[in-house]
């Protein structure tokens, strides 16, 4: 049997216990029956669930959405949210269209000369076995081989559809997490680096059906309202981005102001430590 498949076993576990997080909505699933679960996409990347039948709840979750507030979330082991109220400390918010346009320039990823070191990067990158933010873990690794040793990654964001997830009661819409060039017997390859879900360098298409229920291939896009307008199509989508990208809200910014960063943002990165590695720089 493959090793993924205990890691999918792992995925397919629920929350053991009730969780709390701090997050945005960024829209709200009613389903095509008015019996099914609503599902609550919060833009940490993480699906909660309402009971239909909790309107006043609902009710509450609509006006959150419309007003895009930071909010803290309890969700229980089945992913149901029990409580919700406004966040005590949001997030640093990112630069926005009327503040600085951050970079034109043209991003050309570092090549690892050999495999042997890309696994070496992958086996020095810190690990938590906390149940942490994968945008956070993303970039932390990103940034420390950045800092280490020059390497200019990307970074890989695989969406789930609003079907898939239906299908598998899945608990994620997206998900984010290192990619790297790496010359390998005569030719430049890609390989994802998770180092949360994975023991080395992956190949894309091994690297998906991790979270692949089905291992159904990803299409692949270029812009993030490739799959913002067809949400319930398919499968799963691919997007590739630089390593400065922390959110999937960066290709949305990216996509509708040319808002392009070309350099890790001080406040992103202090968060990030904060959160996935309980670590203050």
């Amino acid at each position: 049997m493959r090793f993924i498949g205990l890691l999918l076993g792992m995925l397919s576990l629920p929350i053991v216990a009730a969780t709390e997080m701090t997050s945005q909505i960024y829209d709200v699933d009613y389903g095509s029956d008015p019996n099914e679960v609503v599902l609550i996409f919060l833009s940490n990347g993480k699906v909660a669930k309402i009971s239909p039948e909790n309107k006043p709840l609902l009710e509450k979750i609509t006006n959150t959405k419309t007003k895009k507030n930071w909010l803290t979330i309890t969700v229980d082991k089945n992913r149901y949210i029990k409580k919700l109220g406004p966040a005590v400390q949001p997030p640093p918010t990112p630069l926005g269209p009327r503040e600085e346009k951050i970079g034109q320039s043209t991003y050309v990823p570092t090549t690892i000369p050999s495999m042997d070191i890309a696994k070496k990067y992958f086996k020095e990158a810190r690990y938590n076995p906390k149940d942490s933010q994968c945008f956070n873990r993303a970039h932390i690794w990103s940034y420390e081989w950045w800092k280490k040793h020059s390497l200019k990654s990307n970074k890989i964001i695989i969406f789930f559809s609003r079907t898939y997830i239906r299908r598998y009661n899945f608990e994620w819409w997206w998900h984010i997490a290192p990619l790297v060039h790496v010359m390998h017997e005569g030719k430049v390859v890609e390989r994802a680096m998770d180092v949360k879900y994975t023991r080395g360098p992956l190949e894309i298409g091994r690297w998906t059906n991790i979270f692949m229920r089905n291992d159904a291939p990803c299409q692949v896009i270029t812009k993030y309202s490739d799959y913002a307008d067809n949400p319930y199509m398919g499968e799963c989508y691919l997007h590739r981005a630089n390593m400065y990208t922390y959110q999937a809200a960066d290709l949305q910014m990216l996509e509708a102001w040319n808002y392009t960063k070309d350099r890790f943002l001080m406040d992103e990165v202090r968060g990030a430590y904060l959160e996935a590695f309980d670590e203050r720089i």
